[in-house]
């Protein structure tokens, strides 16, 4: 090859050659017939010309689809931070509207029972990690006018009461706690009595020291009795789920499912004041 091109004769070849391409390139199209050496050039590097267009077509074809790729793949990213920024907001207005429903719920408790209690509503924030313990903390104390012994209520019943106090904040024992007692009435018949103790249990309350000829049934609802010093009466409590006699035959004790899902509480009202209403819906204190 290298002899070839050291050759004389190889380079007059290819510059004649060069020179009836170029002439062919800029005479072929005015004239209407062309020779047969031209024909014959023409038709010996059409084939070439035509792979190099479709060579250059699909590098053109290859640069656009790597090009829409990158674009698509920009969209995409863009949509899912789009998708990821509503789905945060649409969180949050679910939570917004879930607020509005409970503050909405606790005020119109509020406005129905104002002639009867005196109200601080609070916000839960905090809670005791303790098993055996039921304390929540909430975000008034005694510069709020709380003071220990106070009721705590939400608009489905009795929560607990205060135990102590600080300036800005005080810890209230649920009625779930083991240490807690509360003397209940059956609401329908008025004249079942007993105690609910806390079990420890969020779901599960018990009744106790019923008489043994009480007609308890499952599913009526238990409320405070009033004789108490610390709640009022009439607070729901919960309902009797089951009935079993004691061993010792005179007394029959109850489970009781609470009315207050405590393991859900964010916001309560704590009794501040309490006018008792008489049977005439008159206030006693009045």
């Amino acid at each position: 090859m290298i002899k070839l091109i050291k050759k004389k004769s190889f380079w007059i070849v290819l510059g004649v050659t060069i020179v009836l391409l170029a002439t062919m390139r800029y005479t072929s199209s005015t004239r209407a017939e062309i020779t047969v050496a031209e024909k014959l050039l023409r038709d010996s590097y059409a084939p070439l010309q035509s792979g190099l267009n479709e060579m250059r077509r699909g590098i053109n074809g290859l640069g656009l689809h790597f090009a829409e790729k990158k674009n698509m793949n920009a969209k995409i990213k863009q949509l899912n931070r789009e998708k990821a920024q509503l789905t945060m907001e649409n969180q949050r207005l679910q939570e917004y509207e879930a607020e509005t429903l409970r503050l909405r719920k606790l005020l119109n408790f509020g406005e129905e029972n104002k002639e009867q209690f005196g109200l601080e509503y609070a916000r839960v924030i905090a809670r005791s990690p303790n098993n055996w313990f039921k304390v929540i903390t909430i975000d008034k104390g005694a510069e709020d006018g709380i003071a220990q012994g106070m009721p705590v209520i939400s608009p489905d019943g009795l929560v607990g009461r205060i135990s102590n106090t600080s300036q800005h904040s005080a810890q209230v024992t649920l009625i779930t706690d083991r240490e807690m007692a509360v003397g209940v009435i059956l609401q329908d018949s008025r004249e079942t009595r007993g105690i609910i103790e806390g079990t420890g249990d969020s779901y599960s309350l018990a009744m106790i020291n019923i008489p043994y000829y009480a007609k308890v049934k499952k599913g009526e609802k238990v409320i405070t009795s009033g004789l108490s010093e610390f709640y009022p009466k009439g607070i729901q409590i919960g309902t009797i789920q089951s009935v079993k006699r004691e061993s010792n035959g005179l007394l029959l004790s109850a489970t009781v499912k609470p009315a207050v899902q405590f393991d859900k509480l964010e916001e309560v009202m704590v009794i501040a004041k309490y006018n008792p209403v008489s049977e005439s819906g008159i206030n006693e204190g009045e």
